[in-house]
This record gives structure tokens, sequence and C-alpha cells, in this order.
């Protein structure tokens, strides 16, 4: 297996640090990161070997992975990468659809002005990421605006759910096509203009805009998961 701690984004919820967190880490960036392919299987002794640490973090780290969707876990058959299909990639993205409806409307309801800044601020750091934009770059600032959107609900359940599609909705934006081709161009008016309506509070107009917000995406992978099965 290929170095697990090469750089790449990461994207682990924020709480307190322990090594289990930190080998998760280093597993996810390589699944972003194209190191470890989709599916494959995930051995325990390998990934310790690789890491440098025991078993105990490495299965500590599999099952915080399993709970953000990157990886399958099988009783007797041990974890791997997971793939999701057709089926899968339509469950995914009408719970993001449902989740992010129901946080633009409780944002309508119930944000202050300090939480629409803070989106604001996201987007503003969009100038200073590196060019040129790579997908990875952009598909990191695209989870940390919609990670904002979803703190602004101040729906804590919400912001849970959330996080249990976050890592799945990267991976699909960097490497399934869910991107627009012209990102670097597209991105931030895309999300300029999402901010606008959510700010002004009117609950009909969010709502809209945020499916239609989804629905772009959704479209784009399964258009490139046809092509990808046409070129079998």
């Amino acid at each position: 297996m290929s170095d697990l701690r090469a750089d790449s984004p990461v994207m682990s919820p924020a709480r307190r640090r322990v090594l289990a967190d930190e080998v998760a880490d280093a597993i996810r960036n390589a699944i972003f990161g194209g190191r470890i392919d989709l599916g494959q299987r995930l051995v325990e002794e390998e990934l310790a070997s690789n890491l440098k640490v025991s078993r105990g973090p490495v299965r500590e780290a599999l099952v915080l992975l399993s709970q953000e969707g990157l990886v399958h876990m099988e009783h007797h058959r041990g974890a791997s990468v997971a793939q999701l299909n057709l089926d899968g990639v339509n469950e995914m993205y009408s719970l993001r659809t449902a989740l992010e409806r129901l946080a633009a409307e409780c944002i309508c309801r119930q944000a202050i002005e300090a939480d629409f800044d803070r989106i604001a601020a996201v987007l503003a750091q969009f100038d200073r990421l590196p060019r040129p934009l790579t997908r990875s770059s952009v598909a990191g600032l695209d989870v940390a605006f919609h990670d904002a959107v979803f703190q602004a609900a101040h729906h804590e359940r919400l912001y849970r759910a959330w996080l249990a599609l976050r890592s799945q909705m990267f991976l699909y934006l960097v490497n399934r096509g869910a991107l627009r081709h012209d990102f670097a161009h597209s991105w931030l008016k895309d999300h300029e203009d999402l901010l606008e309506v959510l700010a002004r509070r009117e609950r009909g107009p969010a709502v809209k805009l945020v499916e239609a917000h989804i629905e772009g995406p959704y479209q784009r992978v399964l258009q490139a998961n046809l092509e990808r099965a046409d070129g079998l």
C-alpha cells in the first residue's frame, strides 16, 4: 500500500483528537487522493504497519469511517472502501436534498447575521485558493460552505445527519464528476447566489434554489456513471 500520509484535505469532524482520529485522517485522505481505490479491502495489519501504530487505533478508525459512509464493514469479511451503485447514489442525493431543504427552512426562521457572515467568510476563501484551481481544493471549499449552511440552521440532529454524508459528498465532487466542468469560473457565483437567497429569509425561493443546487451535481454524477458503464 502506498504512503497514507501524503498531503490531502482533512475532512474529519472537529472534536477532541485521539490516535484513532489521526489514523482515520490518513485513511480518509488516501481514499480522497485515489491512493486507495473504491472497493479495495482494508487490511488492519497492513494499515497498522504502514502507519506505525497498533491494530487497535486502526480498528477504531475504520469504525469512524464506516459511520461516514466511506468504509463498508462486514462480519467475518473485514472492511473495504465503500462503492455506491446507482441505488446508493439515488439514496445519497435524495437524502441530501431532504436535509438541505430542511436546513434552508430553519435558516429562514432562526439564522442570525453572524451565521451569514460565517458563510460569506467561506466564500471569501475562494480567491485565496492556489492557482490553477483543482477539483480537490474547490471540493473542500464546497463542503466547508455547506457545512456552514447546516451550522446556520441551528439544528443539532440535522447537522449530525449531514456529517454522515459529508465525506461521501467530497469524494463524489472530486472523483465522480459532481462538480461542473467549468467549476473554476462557475463555483463562486453559484454559491454567492445561494447565500443571497438564504439571507433574504424567503422560504419558498430558498428551498427551490437549494433543490436546484443539488439536482445539478446529482445529474452530473448519473451521467458520469453512465459514461463509465458504457466504457467497460
